[in-house]
């Protein structure tokens, strides 16, 4: 049997990349964007090993070696050698145990507290021996 009518997650997954700025999706998209923009270290709109390995570093302090940044790419259908996209990364954060908000204000505190830009120096990309490779 087959219906028309949308799932409950395929709603879900179709809101979280739709371009409707009135969906309750938005402020999802916006801090996946965020988060991906600011971890894309060279711009090129894709997440390396090295850049994906310093999102993991910062938001959950636990390392993310090569196996598991291959087994993250192929999971979601990027390409490891171009790494993960922002559809890629959108898919990741709406998978169940992930935690868009709790990842967003470490990466992005709140006022008064060290600004993401002040962290920018702070090691982001690491090395296969844990060598800060940021600079």
């Amino acid at each position: 049997m087959s219906s028309s009518k949308e799932t409950p997650a395929a709603s879900v997954v179709s809101a979280l990349f739709s371009s409707d700025d009135t969906s309750l999706a938005e402020g999802f998209r916006d801090k996946v964007a965020a988060l991906h923009s600011f971890f894309d270290r060279d711009k090129d709109g894709f997440l390396n090993h090295s850049e994906l390995r310093g999102l993991q570093l910062l938001t959950s302090g636990e390392e993310m070696n090569v196996p598991t940044y291959l087994m993250a790419c192929r999971s979601i259908g990027c390409d490891p050698q171009q790494g993960i996209s922002l559809d890629g990364l959108r898919l990741v954060y709406a998978a169940e145990g992930s935690n868009v908000e709790d990842d967003y204000s470490k990466v992005f505190p709140a006022k008064g507290e060290a600004k993401a830009s002040d962290k920018e120096d702070d090691v982001l990309e690491v090395g296969e021996d844990g060598v800060d490779i940021s600079t």
